[in-house]
């Protein structure tokens, strides 16, 4: 059981004074929905029933059909799960995808207002079977990833270099440089394991990252497997995507652009952007035309980047052929061995820890006349933070420039925008701009 920064939202939820919904958790498989929801059950309520309708029985899940009588629905429910429980305990339906009428059914269930309910479920196998149901407004929905950084310190019991990294963030300590090296190499570890938790759990016990590369190839063929299925329905191409991400994001221009000479592609693959960034197995990060508060409104569908949700999965992904050299992929990474074309591998991992963090990551283009021809420059990532806009420029390599940066304020004189580059270098924050270490990312949280 590892700590997770969902559990205070679980607890928030608990003790709103104006609670009228139940809790529904998204989020991949495997990423620990049901193990967090287990134990915040365990803890803070008295009793609890958990359904995973997964492997449950029809008769169980045939009772939904008949809420009529919620008092005869009870007293069969309970005698179908062997417990009965106490007013004020909590209900789990986990894996609800599997049982869209015990969805259906959470509008009469808080309203009755018995007992707390939390649901959990992939959004992409839940979109699969809602056809026929009316989804509850009754649902407050939060989203899950896998372990971000400073989760992944918290796993291997480490409980204050977290808080030492946000003291260096808000200028109360200051990190050497001996500190500095020491920090990056704990972090080359995440970068090659990610933050599934069964994978970290493996290499725990094991001490072996080919362990932990099993089950990285396992979770990733159960992904592709779910987004084949969910083509198949609905005639998207999300599989496809999924595939040719390490492929594209290794490219030196890793942008995609929708066509619109084919209509019915461009519908096609807009809709499959749409559900595998619901399935929060990668995400989407669009291009925004203005850089000013408000990115959303200038959110362009027709250019976008795709991002893996796990670093430890994309470097899978990425050396999935290389069977006889795993080990080396290995070494490189955490002896830190690393050559360009880590570079977007440093890129995923700042998107990934940005959206963890409840951020909607965009990347902007703008061009400058330059004598006789036009530049084109391009910020890798724009987010919204403490009340504005932050550029943030993403760097692998020791040696670089920050002209996409620096020119910003001559392109938009009239905007105000924090700048940001994050790379292997230590903390620096100047008049100018904040020199954030990668592993430091999880800061831009607030």
């Amino acid at each position: 059981m590892f700590k997770r920064k969902i559990y205070s939202k679980l607890l928030e939820w608990k003790n709103s004074k104006t609670k009228n919904s139940a809790l529904l958790i998204e989020g991949a498989r495997r990423v620990g929905k049901s193990t967090i929801v287990e134990e915040f059950a365990k803890n803070e309520y008295k009793d609890y029933i958990l359904i995973d309708f997964m492997f449950e029985t029809d008769e169980m899940k045939n009772l939904f059909k008949n809420l009529k009588d919620l008092d005869l629905f009870f007293a069969n429910f309970f005698l179908l799960a062997g417990k009965t429980l106490e007013p004020g305990s909590l209900i789990i339906f986990d894996e609800i995808q599997y049982c869209p009428l015990a969805r259906q059914g959470i509008k009469k269930f808080v309203k009755d207002g018995r007992y707390d309910y939390i649901e959990t479920g992939s959004l992409l196998s839940i979109r699969d079977n809602t056809d026929y149901i009316s989804i509850p407004s009754e649902e407050r929905r939060i989203e899950m990833y896998p372990m971000d950084y400073e989760e992944f310190l918290w796993a291997f019991g480490d409980n204050s270099t977290a808080s030492l990294l946000r003291s260096a963030y808000n200028g109360d300590v200051k990190i050497n440089e001996k500190t500095h090296e020491t920090l990056l190499k704990n972090f080359r570890l995440y970068m090659a394991l990610g933050g599934m938790p069964k994978v970290v759990s493996i290499f725990q016990e094991t001490q072996s990252y080919l362990e932990a590369e099993k089950e990285k190839e396992d979770i990733i063929k159960l992904y592709k497997d779910d987004l084949l299925k969910h083509d198949r329905k609905y005639k998207t191409i999300c599989r496809t995507l999924y595939d040719n991400l390490p492929s594209e994001l290794m490219r030196d221009n890793s942008r995609f652009v929708i066509k619109n000479t084919d209509t019915n592609r461009s519908k096609q693959i807009e809709e499959s952007l749409i559900d595998i960034d619901d399935s929060k197995i990668a995400k989407v990060c669009y291009l925004c035309t203005e850089p000013m508060y408000g990115l959303e409104l200038s959110k362009s569908k027709g250019f976008f980047k795709l991002y893996s949700c796990d670093s430890g999965l994309l470097l899978t992904s990425i050396f999935k052929d290389k069977n006889s050299g795993k080990a080396d992929v290995y070494k490189k990474v955490i002896f830190g061995r690393i050559n360009s074309n880590f570079g977007k591998v440093f890129e995923s991992i700042v998107m990934q820890s940005l959206v963890s963090n409840g951020m909607t990551p965009f990347y902007h283009t703008y061009t400058i006349a330059e004598e006789d021809k036009t530049k084109r420059y391009e910020i890798d990532f724009m987010v919204e933070t403490e009340g504005k806009v932050a550029a943030i420029e993403v760097k692998s390599g020791s040696n670089f420039t920050t002209s996409s940066l620096d020119r910003m304020k001559e392109k938009y004189p009239q905007l105000k925008f924090s700048r940001f580059i994050i790379s292997n270098k230590p903390f620096k924050r100047d008049n100018e701009k904040v020199w954030l270490p990668i592993y430091m990312t999880f800061c831009l949280a607030r």
